[in-house]
């Protein structure tokens, strides 16, 4: 008993390597064996992967404030005293 709980513990942690170190070329294995049988372009998988991976082009930051400066700003104000009796 002791044996086969050993033997499937083994077994789940050699599992495990191997799809954490090659689980991306199995991905694109079985995703280019799927676009052959349905007779699609396999390439446009490894194109989309590459396209992905390229480093995105950072906007420049906007030097105009979103929010104007007068908005939220604390006002000081003074009490007139009324007049009136």
């Amino acid at each position: 008993m002791l044996e086969a709980l050993v033997t499937i513990l083994l077994f789940i942690l050699f599992a495990g390597f191997l799809l954490r170190h090659f689980g991306k070329y199995l991905l694109r294995f079985f995703l280019r064996r799927m676009a052959k049988r349905f007779g699609a372009d396999a390439d446009v998988f490894e194109q989309r992967y590459k396209s992905s991976n390229a480093p995105q082009q950072e906007h420049p930051a906007t030097t105009e404030p979103i929010i104007p400066d007068n908005v939220g700003e604390y006002v000081d104000y003074e009490e007139i005293p009324s007049t009136k009796q």
